[in-house]
């Protein structure tokens, strides 16, 4: 049976593909009572994620929305866990690194090679609790606002720990990357803020996004496609994107299948 945040991202999807979704309609497609998916969609309401309307829901312009961590997580994860596996095969012993609190950066974190020594700070509460049992890795929290949307911490606090320390490398996801404007971008205001901080705050900014982030969008800039280094992303990105980009002087790295072993 699909569980209830699994049912509510299944029900965002299907109003990307269409304007309107009925509560008679979901009732059918995932068997469960129209009390329960009208309870679903208050909730998706109340988060913004789609508006209510008479006997079902309209979806809301994409780009100024925020997906719950929780919903996030759960998207996509074979692809992430791959980009994750990719990207993690970048940081060498002895590195100290900068995550931001997306859940592709999560999945490099959680893919570092035990026995590698290093440092990592890190506004994401959940990198935190997944590397805190590693005693290879130091873990520094930048602590702060915590923001319950993208479990990380914002605000001043978060901002001034990351201005004292210079890194090696920042893992670094992206709601949005555009081609045509050359930026990347995110759809939370401090978090995108807090993100241009990172970038100072490293000597090289390694962007970890699925291939379908290049057909996003995004309100907030957070920098120019200039200011990064490597993008790890998926085999399904379009070989053109990926030849403009190395024209830019991007290496672009492309994580494979399931574990994201190359073929």
């Amino acid at each position: 049976m699909v569980i209830a945040e699994e049912r509510r991202l299944k029900i965002l999807e299907i109003l990307e593909k269409r304007k309107t979704v009925s509560v008679k309609e979901l009732k059918e497609i995932f068997g469960v009572s129209e009390d329960t998916i009208r309870q679903d969609l208050k909730i998706l309401d109340e988060q913004k994620l789609l508006r209510r309307i008479y006997g079902g829901a309209v979806r809301v312009k994409k780009g100024s929305v925020e997906i719950p961590f929780s919903l996030r997580e759960i998207t996509n994860r074979e692809t992430k866990e791959a980009i994750g596996k990719e990207g993690a095969r970048l940081i060498e012993d002895g590195d100290s690194l900068i995550f931001d609190a997306s859940t592709t950066a999560l999945q490099v974190a959680r893919n570092i090679d035990p026995a590698k020594r290093v440092t990592i700070l890190t506004t994401s509460l959940d990198i935190c609790i997944s590397l805190a049992h590693n005693p290879n890795v130091s873990v520094i929290a930048t602590g702060g606002t915590l923001h319950p949307l993208s479990m990380s911490f914002v605000g001043p606090q978060a901002e001034g720990a990351i201005q004292n320390y210079l890194a090696d490398c920042l893992f670094l996801g992206a709601k949005a990357i555009s081609l045509e404007q050359k930026a990347i971008a995110d759809a939370f205001e401090l978090e995108a803020h807090l993100k241009k901080v990172m970038i100072r705050s490293a000597r090289k900014v390694i962007v970890v996004a699925e291939s379908r982030k290049f057909e996003e969008q995004a309100f907030f800039k957070v920098a120019d496609l200039d200011a990064v280094h490597v993008i790890v992303t998926d085999q399904h990105v379009n070989p053109q994107i990926v030849n403009l980009l190395e024209e830019m002087g991007i290496e672009v790295r492309i994580a494979h299948g399931k574990g994201g072993e190359r073929k």
